[in-house]
Formats: structure tokens, C-alpha cells, sequence
């Protein structure tokens, strides 16, 4: 082997004192292109919650003075990195209309979404929740550089007007503070996962709409005071005039589920509720009620001829079943019934019901096999609970109760 092989087969990190490998993967941490942003969020507001409990757990006075420093940081800098992830997402989709100068301004950067008016409550709730620890550390250090230097840029000492700070005050704002950052995160990620559904107004996200809908009275009974009485409701605690309380309704008349909420029914595209209380009918074959668990009725003996016996028998049965089923679904019910199945099971959107079915379809008929589709759901123990699941999702309402007593 040449020097030129030899030096590129070495390990460039073999002498580093941070990045070198060694037989622990134990305790491997995950970082760089193997890491994720959220990383970078939870680990500065974990530093800062982990340090300040062992100072007090082991009492270690003597780093009382040192160790607050990087705890407050920790804290700012976690702040500071959970409203960029946010922000960066909601200007992505231009539901904040600028990120502004990118530099350490949390003050900024909070006024900047706190100011948008993203339209979802939970996320404002939050952004207006983190305005006390913004206001409390920008007030010490406006730009990221006085909880870490002695002298700040004008060559003044840091936090000039502050002598003392308590580390267990510290420790309990840490904990309520690390909440409202999960809440950012998570809730900002949610969000913009259900914004790509439509089922949204400028004023109100889909989470909203469904809170509204049941808040309000079922469809025929907006004539009566009680709507009046939960329309005052809905107006106050969303802050919506008439227009948009009117284009918020108009929206949740539209959706599946919210419509279900109401009290009204929709249809599904290509099964009746007989088609589908048939199929689990048959499929009640394979998979009969058991009053009593039955674990262990064979033994543990793989062998004992009543366990071949009865898996002949099922497999008969599957047979059978498969047959009945494919005489009664034509293509388009049995796409529209493996639709309903994955999507009360995987809790998918009902808004992309219609384009599941039709992908479905495009599936099977490039795959020329029912028998196998039908074998695959037959032998799902869990259909009945997932089907009844997208049902309700999808708005069968009526079609659900009926499934429950099967």
C-alpha cells in the first residue's frame, strides 16, 4: 500500500482529544450530520436544569458564584434557539412575515412572532407565556454577551445593576420555563402539520376549529339562544368578530370530522355502512368474541394435533371468507375499506381521504391481486377498532355506533 492509500484509510480524529473513537459505544452522542436541530434546543435548557440541581442536591456552595453563569446562559441561549426554530418554520410558510436581522435579540425575535398573529391559540398562549423570562434576560443581556464575559462591548462590567441571584428561584423558573419551550417546539411542528390541510381561517388554526366545533350546539339547534349563548362564547375567547366567527363555521361545516362533531352526517365515497358492517361480519369468523381471555387453551406443545386442527380450520375459513368478500367489493369499495382501515388506525387527516382512496385504487390495479389485499385485511386483528375509528373520523357517526355493538 502507497502513502497516499495509507493516509486516507487513517483516521484523521485518532489523536483528537474530543472526537476520537473508542470502544464505548455506550456512550456515543449523535451530533453534527447525524444530529437534529431540537438537539440544540433541549440540550442548552437540559445543561441549565441539570447543573442547577446538582449544585443544590450536593450542596456545593462553593460553586454557587461560577456555575450561575452558565446556568443563565444555558437558559438564554435555549430561548433564543427555540424562537428561531419557530420562527424559521412560520416564515417558511409565510405566516411570519420576515425572521428580521438573524442575530442574539430574543426581545426581537419574541415581539417578532408574538406580533404576527400566526392564528392558532395554543402557539399564542405559549408566545405570550415566555414574555417573562424574554423580559428577565434580555433586561441582563440584550445581545447574548454579558452572561458570558466580565466586561460586556463598551468595556463595562456585566450586569452592572445586579448582585445576587438565588439559585433555587432559578431552579423552579427553569422547570416552568423548559414547558414552555417543549410547547413552542412541539406545537409549532403540529401546527404546520395540520396547516397543510386547508381546514384552517387566518384566524384560527385546525385545532381551533375543532375546539369551536364543540363549543357549539349540534346544526339544528342554531336557531335557538343556546347558539346565540355559545356563539358570545366562541367570539370572546377566539377574538373574533362576526366575519370570521361566520368564515370559522363555514370551515367546520366543510370537514369531516368537524362536521361529525355537529351531528352531521357524511357518506363515504364508495361504501354503504352495510358493505362495511358485512365485512365485519365475516371477518367476526376469523376473529370471534372472546368473553373470557383464551390464552394457553392449546398448551405450549406446537406440536398437539388439535393446534393443526385448528389452524387447518382457520385457514379454511380464510378461504371461504376471502371468496364471500371478493364477490361483494368491487374495486373501488375495497380501496375506499383498506382507506378507512389505515386511516382510523394511523389517525391520518380525514381531509386526505378522497386522494388516499384514489391512490389506493392505483395500487391495486397495478398489483391484479384482491384476494391478497382482502387476505391482508382479514387477518388484522385489529380491523374492527380501526375501521370504527376512521369512521368517526370521516363522519360516519351512525355507522360507528353500529360497529361498536359487532
Amino acid at each position: 500500500m502507497d502513502d497516499a492509500a495509507a493516509n486516507k484509510d487513517e483516521d484523521p480524529y485518532a489523536n483528537d482529544p474530543f472526537f476520537k473513537m473508542v470502544d464505548d459505544s455506550d456512550w456515543n452522542a449523535c451530533i453534527g450530520r447525524q444530529g437534529e436541530e431540537e438537539n440544540y434546543v433541549d440540550g442548552y435548557i437540559e445543561a441549565a436544569i441539570e447543573l442547577v440541581g446538582a449544585v443544590i442536591e450536593k450542596q456545593q456552595f462553593g460553586k454557587r458564584d461560577t456555575l450561575v453563569l452558565p446556568i443563565l446562559y444555558n437558559a438564554r441561549h435555549s430561548i433564543e434557539l427555540a424562537l428561531k426554530f419557530a420562527t424559521d418554520r412560520l416564515v417558511a410558510v409565510r405566516l411570519v412575515p420576515t425572521a428580521g436581522k438573524r442575530d442574539h435579540d430574543i426581545k426581537a425575535y419574541w415581539e417578532r412572532l408574538h406580533g404576527a398573529a400566526i392564528g392558532d391559540e395554543m402557539l399564542s398562549h405559549t408566545i405570550a407565556a415566555l414574555w417573562p423570562f424574554i423580559e428577565s434576560l434580555a433586561r441582563i443581556d440584550s445581545d447574548g454577551q454579558e452572561l458570558r464575559y466580565h466586561k460586556n462591548r463598551d468595556d463595562d462590567r456585566s450586569m452592572a445593576d445586579y448582585a445576587l441571584a438565588n439559585l433555587k428561584v432559578i431552579q423552579a423558573s427553569l422547570a416552568e420555563l423548559k414547558t414552555l419551550i417543549d410547547d413552542l417546539q412541539y406545537r409549532t411542528v403540529d401546527f404546520l402539520h395540520e396547516h397543510k390541510t386547508g381546514s384552517h381561517t387566518n384566524r384560527c388554526s385546525r385545532r381551533d376549529l375543532l375546539a369551536i366545533a364543540r363549543i357549539m350546539p349540534r346544526r339544528e339547534m342554531w336557531n335557538t339562544a343556546e347558539f346565540d349563548q355559545q356563539k358570545a362564547e366562541v367570539m370572546q375567547r377566539f377574538g373574533l368578530g362576526s366575519r370570521q366567527f361566520s368564515l370559522a363555521l363555514d370551515k367546520i361545516q366543510k370537514n369531516r370530522e368537524m362536521r361529525a362533531i355537529l351531528g352531521m352526517e357524511s357518506p363515504l365515497l364508495h361504501l354503504s355502512d352495510d358493505d362495511i358492517v358485512g365485512v365485519i361480519t365475516q371477518w367476526r369468523h376469523l376473529h370471534p368474541k372472546r368473553e373470557q381471555p383464551q390464552s394457553g387453551v392449546l398448551g405450549t406443545d406446537y406440536f398437539r394435533i388439535e393446534r393443526f386442527e385448528a389452524m387447518e380450520h382457520h385457514l379454511s375459513t380464510l378461504r371461504d371468507v376471502i371468496k364471500e368478500l371478493e364477490q361483494q367489493l368491487s374495486p373501488e369499495k375495497l380501496a375506499d375499506l383498506e382507506t378507512v382501515y389505515y386511516l382510523g388506525r394511523d389517525r391520518n387527516f380525514p381531509e386526505y381521504y378522497e386522494e388516499l382512496v384514489g391512490r389506493k385504487q392505483r395500487e391495486h390495479a397495478a398489483a391484479k391481486n384482491p384476494q391478497e389485499e382482502i387476505r391482508h385485511l382479514l387477518e388484522k386483528t385489529n380491523l374492527l377498532n380501526s375501521i370504527r375509528a376512521g369512521a368517526l373520523t370521516l363522519g360516519r357517526v351512525a355507522l360507528a355506533d353500529r360497529l361498536g355493538g359487532l
